[in-house]
């Protein structure tokens, strides 16, 4: 009885282990790709569209961020902006990302984004009110 009470526990154990790394990982605000955070995840691509939504003089490919994401995007960074954990992204149009880009940062959960537009054609602008350190983040 012993001895299947320790097999009992060390698989509990075990079991705990991974899900608490599966929980870790999880919860990674880096190494995400954008067209799949705004695929799966409600309140990023809502915080995002509703930011842009009847915005003029934004480029073709911004617009269709959620519809068509044809864009180059890459992973994720997580920053800390005062103590709060963000999350920001970097996309650009095909082949002219030096031209045509985009940085975004969202809240932890989502639900605020800001957006930072950099087109060769439509200069700069900026979405979602950024603080002066949220922009540091975005402006860089």
């Amino acid at each position: 009885m012993k001895k299947i009470l320790g097999i009992y526990l060390l698989f509990a154990f075990s079991l705990h282990s991974v899900v608490a790394i599966a929980q870790t990982a999880s919860t990674s605000l880096a190494g995400n790709y954008l067209p799949q955070v705004l695929a799966t995840s409600p309140a990023h691509r809502d915080s995002l569209m509703e930011m842009i939504k009847g915005k003029p003089g934004l480029p073709f490919w911004v617009r269709a961020l959620v519809r068509q994401p044809r864009y180059v995007a890459l992973a994720s960074e997580e920053v800390t902006v005062k103590d709060k954990r963000m999350q920001l992204f970097r996309a650009c149009e095909p082949y002219k990302c030096e031209k045509s880009f985009i940085r975004v940062l969202f809240s932890e959960d989502g639900k605020r984004a800001l957006l930072y537009i950099s087109d060769a054609t439509l200069g700069i602008k900026i979405f979602g009110d950024p603080t002066p350190e949220e922009l540091t983040f975005l402006a860089r």
